[in-house]
């Protein structure tokens, strides 16, 4: 349920803030009228979302046995990649988003269709994604569990409500959002459901003999904590632990972190070395 809020929050949060955005611009000149466009867009991108959903719920139906487990992977991996996407993209692109949709907005302002594409296209991209992660999640818990449909749906709920109170919160409320903070906060949340996300693909990869164990068994911490307990379960879905990984899985689960680590530090060092250097030569 963890798992399933904070990603909604997160998807959700920043479909709230395109929404939010495309509104407020749409009244700084004057087109009100074209605000229907806008909630037509939204609900056309939920409706394709849960469409998407049920499609990909009917494909994963097809595969039996070994087919299963390797599908099973490539959902985590898949999902895994884009949320270590939408951490680079919006991480990149943060400072500049609200200048971006105004342009658009100002140019296709006059086109109703134009509107309507462009709330459409930038929202589904988050329910697209949303079940992406939310397939990957509920497949990297115990046993492929994820805590259960009801706990999954519930957390989505619950996020989605929470990001549109916060988005209200910034466009109507006039109360000041500490942005900087929230997304930082999430992102690095994010990145360790991705990490646990690629560890459980390569335990369902392994099982399958598509990657080696190496070792099979590095620890055994069930005595203590339990995959099936609440809070290993929490643990589980949220930082990808494994009461009795292979070394492959600890592998790859530390292999991301380290990656990601030394991308975050090292774009940090690579912007302060043009400085360092023209504070050397004055």
């Amino acid at each position: 349920m963890a798992g399933a809020y904070l990603i909604m929050l997160r998807e959700g949060f920043e479909a709230a803030l395109i929404v939010g955005i495309v509104l407020a611009v749409l009244a700084r000149l004057g087109r009100r009228d074209l605000a229907r466009h806008v909630g037509l867009g939204v609900g056309a991108a939920v409706v394709a979302s849960i469409a998407f959903a049920f499609a990909a719920d009917g494909v994963s139906a097809l595969f039996e046995g070994t087919g299963q487990e390797v599908l099973n992977g490539v959902i985590l991996a898949i999902a895994a990649a884009m949320i270590t996407y939408v951490v680079v993209w919006v991480r990149e692109t943060r400072k500049g988003l609200k200048a971006h949709l105004t342009s658009q907005v100002e140019a296709g302002a006059a086109k109703a269709l134009g509107i309507f594409l462009l709330v459409f296209l930038t929202v589904f991209r988050e329910g697209f994604e949303s079940v992406l992660f939310l397939w990957g999640l509920m497949l990297a818990g115990p046993s492929g569990s994820g805590g259960g449909i009801t706990a999954t749906v519930a957390g989505a709920v619950a996020g989605i409500a929470t990001a549109v109170a916060i988005a209200w919160a910034l466009f109507a409320g006039g109360r000041r959002i500490p942005l900087t903070a929230f997304f930082n906060g999430t992102m690095v949340l994010l990145v360790l459901l991705a990490a646990g996300m690629l560890a459980s693909a390569a335990g369902f990869w392994v099982s399958v003999d598509w990657l080696p164990a190496i070792e099979y068994s590095v620890w055994d911490t069930s005595g203590i904590l339990s995959e099936r307990s609440p809070l290993g379960s929490f643990f589980a879905v949220m930082l990808g632990y494994n009461a009795n990984p292979s070394l492959m899985e600890v592998l790859v689960w530390a292999g991301y972190l380290g990656a990601v680590l030394l991308w975050l530090t090292g774009d940090r060092l690579w912007r302060r070395s043009p400085q360092s250097a023209r504070s050397a030569s004055a």
